[in-house]
């Protein structure tokens, strides 16, 4: 039996390939609508899953469980967002590829998925430059990127790179100016949020993301490492100081978004590390300025 080698690329976020003629009015608004603007890049399935059983069971029925070595450890926690696998013989796609999106976060839940993916600790209803829906299309075209199989199954600074090509081609497939200015705009506060907070260290992409935005060539972005290593000291900047100023055992959202606001006015050793929780504090103010503006009262 032929055997299918997994690429699996978990997403905070998702993509397209794009030829600069996809507009941004395609139909993200319920799952067939997605697949119909998705297939335009690559032929894809998509799928929604409400559980770890409900997922299997699409494996199963699509790839075969028996084909993918080691599925019980591969599989054995899922992702809060969307994210691809994709069947591949040598450097060919073998199958359709396969999306997944969380069930609770498909179009119609009701749920914004950039303040569900943001752990609800903005709102559960954003402000956006563009709209939740836009954000949504740009996170499946992000996905969609990962179907090629240039994408297949890298690792390392190959793997980040993927993950910014990605998020340019996705917000590229928007040829209306305004429409891309202000998605940027979105894409960018995502992307700094979760890289700071959560992200895994492929997603640590924010500050190579603002440059390309601003033009700059790849060679111009920060060293892989630098960048990886500003972030994760940011992480452990903003949790302590939550802690400490925190009256809770945990600290609460607004402990956390007390940190950033405080922690940005403050200079940091490392330029990047002060960059990004000044981009940080943006980030936040742009999607919740009520909320970033009654903590920083409280201060």
């Amino acid at each position: 039996m032929r055997r299918y080698v997994l690429a699996l690329c978990f997403c905070l976020g998702l993509l397209a390939i794009s030829d600069g003629t996809i507009a941004h009015a395609q139909d993200f608004s319920t799952l067939a609508g997605t697949e119909r603007a998705l297939n335009q890049f690559e032929k894809v399935k998509l799928h929604s899953f409400a559980d770890r059983d409900a997922f299997l069971a699409i494996i199963d029925r699509t790839l075969g469980l028996k084909n993918i070595k080691g599925s019980d450890t591969l599989f054995a926690k899922l992702p809060r967002s969307p994210f691809t696998i994709t069947g591949r013989r040598g450097n060919n796609q073998a199958v359709p590829c396969q999306i997944f999106i969380p069930t609770k976060i498909t179009p119609g839940s009701g749920t914004e998925i950039f303040a569900d993916l943001m752990r609800g600790w903005f709102g559960n209803r954003l402000n956006y430059a563009s709209t939740a829906e836009v954000t949504f299309g740009w996170l499946m075209r992000h996905e969609v990127r990962h179907c090629d199989p240039t994408h297949f199954g890298d690792k390392g600074d190959k793997e980040r790179d993927d993950e910014i090509e990605a998020d340019l081609f996705a917000l590229n497939a928007v040829t209306d100016p305004q429409m891309h200015d202000q998605l940027a705009q979105d894409a960018l506060a995502f992307r700094m949020i979760t890289a700071s907070l959560f992200a895994s260290k492929s997603h640590m992409t924010g500050l190579s993301l603002k440059r390309a935005l601003a033009g700059a060539i790849p060679a111009a972005y920060p060293p892989a490492k630098d960048e990886i290593a500003a972030f994760l000291t940011v992480r452990k900047q903003v949790f302590d100081h939550a802690k400490a100023i925190s009256v809770a055992a945990r600290p609460s959202n607004q402990d956390v978004i007390r940190a950033v606001i405080e922690l940005s006015q403050t200079s940091q050793d490392n330029p990047l590390a002060t960059e990004i929780l000044g981009d940080l504090d943006q980030a936040i103010a742009h999607f919740a300025p009520k909320l970033h503006s009654k903590n920083q009262s409280v201060q």
